[in-house]
């Protein structure tokens, strides 16, 4: 397995650990907005003295900071306040879940935009990691409809995120630079928001404070950084594939956690996801003869 697609696979068994987190955050009373705002905001001390202490050019040109606020708003902002806002109403298995309706666009969106041509090993990962997703998601009883437009909102925005983060050639930039000011933009969007929407409240519990605090180092050291890597050394259409190792994790620790039910649907819906990962890491090998 080469470095990319294990950094993309350690990303998202990363990030399916950040809902089970949030679940236990909300019991200490911060809400989606808060969170999203303190997840970005308590990252950038430690982001800042990284990049000090290693002598990283913190400097960007006027086009980078120009993507950089486009990447932050659309492609940071947006998809973690609506996952985050969808686990009000819909378990975090399901939210997740649905979330991942972003490999899908990723594909397509490269093909019908950019016009790659798709393999057809390609194609069967989509196919098994679509229908996949869909078996584990079940829409039926109290969910509610509003969670379920949330969490594929979610997934529409992060599909941007993965394919400009790609295009746009930021991927070429160092990945803890591009962190920070991700998570800077972020942060400057969701205070004006919280602010303009009266949904900002830090009268939370020291739980809250905690569970906000691992939530923000385990995205700013860990699971964006690798992602970052990832797509730049495999590209924006495997980086989407590899990473629906995310709501595996998500729904597994969700039941053993949270007690969230698993029904033979689920099971084979991951296992359908599992078998198109390893189709994408076929496509990726290299031929032998």
């Amino acid at each position: 397995m080469t470095k990319g697609r294990l950094c993309l696979i350690a990303s998202a068994i990363l990030y399916g650990i950040l809902p089970v987190l949030t679940r236990v955050a909300y019991r200490g009373g911060v809400n989606g907005v808060t969170l999203t705002f303190l997840r970005s905001a308590i990252s950038l001390p430690v982001l800042y003295i990284m990049i000090r202490a290693d002598k990283r050019r913190l400097r960007l040109t006027g086009t980078q900071m120009r993507q950089v606020i486009i990447l932050g708003v659309f492609g940071g902002t947006f998809p973690i306040l609506l996952l985050y806002l969808s686990y009000y109403y819909i378990a975090t298995g399901l939210a997740s879940t649905l979330h991942f309706i972003y490999p899908l666009i990723v594909v397509l969106s490269s093909a019908v935009i950019y016009h790659e041509k798709l393999s057809r090993i390609t194609l069967s990962a989509v196919m098994f990691v679509t229908v996949g997703i869909f078996m584990f998601t079940d829409i039926t009883g109290t969910s509610s409809r509003i969670g379920i437009a949330l969490a594929i909102l979610s997934g529409i925005f992060y599909s941007f995120y993965v394919i400009y983060i790609e295009r746009s050639g930021l991927d070429g930039m160092d990945y803890v630079v591009l962190t920070f000011y991700t998570m800077l933009i972020t942060s400057i969007s969701m205070l004006i928001f919280g602010l303009a929407m009266n949904g900002l409240s830090f009268d939370i519990s020291p739980l809250s404070w905690s569970f906000s605090a691992v939530i923000s180092l385990v995205v700013t050291l860990g699971a964006m950084p690798l992602f970052q890597l990832g797509v730049r050394y495999e590209g924006a259409e495997e980086a989407g594939i590899l990473s629906t190792v995310e709501p595996v994790t998500t729904v597994v620790l969700g039941s053993l956690v949270l007690g969230e039910f698993i029904g033979p649907g689920q099971l084979m819906g991951g296992a359908m996801i599992l078998l198109g990962v390893l189709l994408a890491q076929k496509k990726a090998q290299p031929a032998t003869h």
